[in-house]
């Protein structure tokens, strides 16, 4: 069996005389020997210019989310006025609502009651319920029931909301008695007053059944100022 002589040589230098040789590694040239086995070589490499910007473009996490504060500011402003024919009740949104009802949990947590669930939970069933019965007043079909999903029922609902979150920020300083029985119930029916006139906004066809819709409106915040109250 033939031998193979095998003689490693120098880096970047030539095959030894009398052997086969084999080369480690071979220069781009042979003036280039020195330039390419130097580390200075690869200190050149730029990374590619990225198409986004910094940090300091990246827009606000409110906006990313969609929150409008200024636009929560003027709807609740709306509703607490009574203003019913402002144009704003039109296009409630989801983060407002969200937040008025996770207020009213927290002011609940500083009554020494945890009932965060329970706030958010009946929420959303009561806005199911009532998303149902004024389907079936306005009916399915038709250009009506498209302003009544019920995504815009949840948002009412929250938005709604609002006088008993005022109730239960003054249920704090207040004991427990007859004045706050009054507040209870003047709260619940402005709450009931100002969902009921939101959906006869938002669905014309409601505009002579507001007193019906108060009727179910008037339970559901009920329910919610018991249990501020109790």
């Amino acid at each position: 069996m033939a031998e193979w002589n095998v003689r490693p040589q120098a880096y970047g230098g030539a095959a030894q005389p009398g052997g086969a040789g084999v080369e480690w590694f071979s220069g781009a040239g042979a003036g280039a020997g020195s330039a390419s086995g130097s580390y200075g070589a690869y200190g050149s490499y730029a990374a590619p210019s990225s198409g986004y910007g910094g940090f300091e473009d990246e827009p606000p996490l409110l906006e990313e989310l969609g929150i409008d504060v200024g636009a929560i500011f003027v709807k609740t402003r709306a509703v607490l006025l009574l203003r019913f024919n402002s144009r704003y009740l039109d296009d409630l949104d989801m983060g407002g609502a969200l937040i008025f009802v996770f207020i009213l949990a927290g002011l609940q947590l500083l009554m020494g009651k945890l009932h965060f669930g329970v706030t958010l939970g009946w929420s959303v069933v009561f806005s199911v319920l009532l998303w149902f019965l004024l389907r079936q007043l306005v009916g399915s079909d038709g250009a009506e029931a498209k302003n009544l999903d019920l995504y815009g029922c949840c948002c009412v609902v929250g938005y709604s909301m609002l006088p008993l979150v005022l109730f239960c920020a003054v249920a704090i300083l207040i004991p427990r008695g007859v004045v706050l029985l009054l507040a209870a119930a003047a709260c619940t029916v402005w709450a009931a007053l100002t969902a009921s006139r939101i959906f006869a906004r938002r669905c014309p066809a409601l505009e002579e059944l507001k007193g019906v819709i108060m009727y179910p409106c008037l339970l559901t915040y009920a329910t919610f100022a018991l249990l501020i109250v109790y």
